[in-house]
């Protein structure tokens, strides 16, 4: 039974990467003697209900006044917080055999396991991305590198993996080492029992699952079925997700009080997530590169129709050209074409089985065993 540190920021974001780490938790809780390092100190009964994971007994360490440190500054500022997660896992490192990182680069002794979501100081290690990003943008990128220690060395010498073949080709053209492509963990429950439901019997509207928050583009999905239904299609959204961004989340739930198509259900239980996803014949996704997108993955078990993007790893979820986009127009048009075919929607379904096979939970979780028992050699 080695000792393992599992670090990753703050696991009541409660999102892909949240879930990620539960399941990293729950994969070798039983095997191996753990240790959460994070900034915050998060509730894990309300993790498991939420993930619907059953972690237990595990030491949570948090380091001293960062929390508090994080709630003044009021903004989720990403790569400070993987900087104080990397100096606090460096100082913790001598007590354990392992580290295992699931909130991107970790750059801390060997042996060490890292799941790189995205890279969050890709501007710093590719100069020509340099150019493409404010000053503002790099000079807080720097700051944070320096704050956090970070060696990009030692994280091209890790073990490290990535969530699509996409995010492999992004982390490899960072640092230059290929990542090994390990799918994070879908929770298919409740799909297979319902995700079958009947075309017929769906309504004909859409669902987004996700943060309110202004990376994804949340208002920009308000936008497109605003101009589905001046196309004469009568669909409604249903927008499902935490709060993450107060001031967006604001913004999303004052566009849906102006419309009464649009419902903000925000954060619901795992049994009411299934029941509307399962219930409605559409997805609609908005963030742009997405490393993998889960909630993609969990439209798809539930046999909707996920329209998406034109990039990033959801394209590998959702397998055709005609339900993805580049711009809010491009969506438009795309969505217009599927509905005004019923025939086609119904044939652009992916089986649950098969999201089950590629992606699922017990599936993730045998790969990350395996993985662990590698790296302790």
């Amino acid at each position: 039974m080695a000792r393992i540190a599992v670090a990753h920021t703050d696991l009541m974001a409660k999102g892909g990467g949240e879930g990620v780490c539960m399941n990293v938790l729950e994969a070798l809780q039983d095997d191996h003697d753990l240790t959460l390092l994070t900034l915050t100190d998060p509730d894990l009964q309300e993790l498991n209900d939420y993930f619907q994971t059953e972690v237990r007994d595990v030491r949570v360490r948090t380091p001293a006044y960062v929390e508090a440190f994080l709630d003044w500054l009021d903004n989720p500022r990403y790569n400070l917080r993987n900087a104080l997660l990397n100096r606090f896992v460096a100082r913790e490192r001598d007590r354990f055999d392992l580290a295992v990182g699931t909130d991107n680069e970790l750059s801390v002794a060997e042996p060490l396991v890292q799941y790189v979501h995205t890279p969050r100081f890709a501007r710093l290690v590719v100069s020509k991305r340099v150019g493409e990003d404010a000053f503002a943008d790099h000079a807080y990128d720097r700051f944070s590198w320096r704050v956090g220690g970070f060696d990009p060395e030692r994280i091209r010498s890790s073990r490290v993996l990535s969530n699509s073949e996409w995010m492999a080709d992004v982390v490899q053209d960072a640092y230059g080492a290929r990542p090994e492509v390990v799918h994070p963990p879908v929770d298919t429950r409740g799909f297979a029992e319902r995700g079958d439901r009947p075309w017929s019997e769906r309504e004909p509207g859409f669902v987004t699952i996700g943060r309110l928050a202004r990376y994804k583009n949340v208002l920009d999905n308000v936008e497109i079925i605003d101009r589905v239904r001046e196309r004469g299609h009568d669909v409604h959204l249903h927008l499902v997700g935490p709060g993450y961004d107060d001031e967006y989340a604001r913004e999303v739930k004052r566009a849906a009080s102006e419309r009464d198509y649009v419902s903000v259900e925000g954060e619901c239980s795992r049994e009411e997530l299934v029941e509307i996803v399962c219930r409605h014949r559409y997805g609609l996704h908005g963030k742009r590169h997405e490393h993998f997108g889960m909630a993609v993955a969990e439209l798809v078990a539930g046999g909707t129709v996920p329209f998406v993007p034109d990039n990033g790893g959801q394209r590998e979820i959702v397998g055709s050209d005609r339900l993805t986009y580049d711009t809010v127009p491009e969506a438009v048009e795309r969505i217009d074409r599927v509905l005004s075919d019923p025939e086609t929607a119904n044939d652009l379904r992916r089986d649950a089985a098969e999201i089950e096979r590629e992606y699922g939970r017990e599936r993730f979780q045998r790969e990350i065993r395996r993985v662990v028992a590698e790296a302790l050699g």
